[in-house]
């Protein structure tokens, strides 16, 4: 058996059964105006409302502490501060969100300032705990 070379030719395949149709000119319109370049956004917005949010999971725990060691009172007050804080960060989330100032940084900050509320970490527990 001799070895051939193959020799590739290409094929159009184009449709036999079509019709060629006259077709009317178009309409000259206006060239549409080039779309505005999207502004980049700054995502400190984002990255600060994280930054509440670990200072709401901070305050928290040390509200939890000082109460543990008998100082009820300061623990108090630090978690109506960690209260305020998660506050702060679930509305500065919500702006960074529907801002678009760095919606990752935000969505993270915004469930963290959720579950390290103390009110809403409280009824959870309280609902867990059976009473």
């Amino acid at each position: 058996m001799e070895h051939v070379p193959t020799k590739v030719v290409p094929f159009f395949v184009t449709g036999y059964d079509e019709v060629e149709t006259p077709t009317e000119p178009e309409e000259q319109t206006e060239a549409p105006e080039p779309a505005e370049e999207r502004v980049a956004r700054s995502s400190i917005l984002g990255q600060i409302a994280l930054c509440f949010a670990l200072a709401t999971i901070a305050a928290h725990v040390v509200a939890v502490v000082v109460a543990s060691s008998g100082s009820f009172v300061a623990g108090a007050v630090i978690a109506w501060i960690a209260i305020v804080a998660s506050i702060v960060t679930i509305l500065t989330s919500l702006v960074a969100i529907i801002g678009r100032f760095g919606r990752g940084w935000a969505i993270a900050a915004l469930v963290l300032g959720i579950f390290a509320n103390p009110v809403l970490l409280l009824n959870v527990l309280n609902f867990l705990g059976g009473s």
